[in-house]
């Protein structure tokens, strides 16, 4: 059986990996999805090593909680449907006042 034939299940139970971290203090960038795009092969919630992503109303929805920005899912499109963009403006570890 090919990999690509396999059914979709999570490596890990949702929030597992990321438990108790606050993710938005480590992630660098994040997915954004073009629903547009996104044809629902669920290519990416295959590959997602921390179950954040899933199919909710028809249209992939990422859990900021549990995403650790690795920007697999954004590789793995095949329709090239998600990209990664920054998750911090400015400098990081800098305050504005």
């Amino acid at each position: 059986m090919a990999v690509k034939e396999l059914p979709v299940v999570p490596s890990a139970r949702p929030g597992t990996m990321a438990a108790g971290a606050a993710m938005e203090r480590i992630r660098e960038r994040r997915p954004v999805f073009e629903k547009q795009k996104c044809n629902l092969c669920r290519e990416c919630l295959f590959y997602c090593p921390d179950a954040a992503l899933a199919v909710d109303q028809g249209e992939v929805r990422v859990d900021l909680r549990f995403c650790k920005g690795c920007g697999i899912c954004a590789v793995e499109c095949p329709v090239r449907a998600i990209t990664m963009v920054p998750e911090y403006a400015g400098n990081r570890g800098f305050i504005e006042k």
